[in-house]
């Protein structure tokens, strides 16, 4: 198995792009990361950027996955929120969500944490799960039975009680024990700007009519602009599709 890579990131309405994307990763192996700021004007994309450079480097310096890992780097993302905010006091706010997939196919396992509303989803047989649970106030009450409705179109699915600046981090957040790759397995990190704009069944259906990762990407992202709102939050997506046999990989 080989992993093949693809990715986006648009500003949508806004006049900043928060959301930040970035993967250190080879044919084999490879740590995915995808972040989205909050608090606008208040460092949201200084957040961002700062937590996934940190958590790539970290991984560059020592690749491997292990279930010490998903934790491990996790920690690296807050410590590096706290320095950041220490040296810019003018931001005393700032904040982002985080989802971080590592992947390693000569040993065919996985494993990845998530804080806040950014998702993994993995898709086998083109049919989607997502691998994470939103730490939104709406989700918890979703999760408890005390609301029947859904997150997409609801103005307070994004009030999150927990992102990468939180005192005590989920339970579930982190997960460390191995998930086994199959081959044709296709993993998707995006924000909820992507995710709240589309569907599981469109991304299925998506799916089904390409034949590389960036096709996919390309005609998921071309679907969420036709619903251009001027307001349409910054929209992110990075894909990583473990391929049986060599195929043209993008790795750049």
């Amino acid at each position: 198995m080989q992993l093949s890579i693809a990715h986006r990131s648009e500003r949508g309405g806004r006049e900043a792009n928060e959301d930040a994307v970035g993967f250190c990763a080879n044919k084999m192996q490879g740590c995915f990361v995808l972040a989205d700021g909050t608090g606008g004007y208040e460092g949201g994309a200084l957040a961002s950027d700062t937590v996934v450079r940190r958590v790539l480097e970290h991984y560059h310096a020592a690749p491997r996955a292990d279930g010490d890992l998903p934790g491990t780097l996790m920690r690296v993302a807050r410590e590096a929120l706290y320095n950041v905010r220490e040296l810019n006091p003018q931001f005393p706010e700032m904040n982002t969500t985080i989802a971080t997939l590592v992947l390693d196919t000569e040993r065919g396992i996985a494993y990845w944490n998530n804080l806040g509303d950014s998702r993994i989803y993995l898709f086998r047989d083109t049919c989607a799960q997502s691998l994470t649970t939103d730490h939104s106030v709406l989700q918890n009450m979703i999760d408890a039975g005390l609301y029947t409705g859904t997150l997409r179109g609801n103005c307070q699915r994004n009030v999150l009680y927990a992102a990468v600046a939180c005192d005590d981090v989920p339970e579930h957040a982190v997960q460390s024990e191995p998930f086994s790759l199959h081959p044709g397995d296709i993993f998707l990190l995006c924000s909820d700007g992507f995710w709240e704009n589309l569907d599981e069944v469109v991304m299925e259906e998506k799916l089904r009519q390409v034949k590389t990762p960036q096709q996919w990407i390309d005609d998921m992202m071309d679907e969420v602009s036709t619903l251009y709102t001027p307001d349409q939050d910054n929209f992110s997506v990075l894909t990583v599709w473990v391929e049986e046999h060599e195929a043209g990989s993008d790795l750049g």
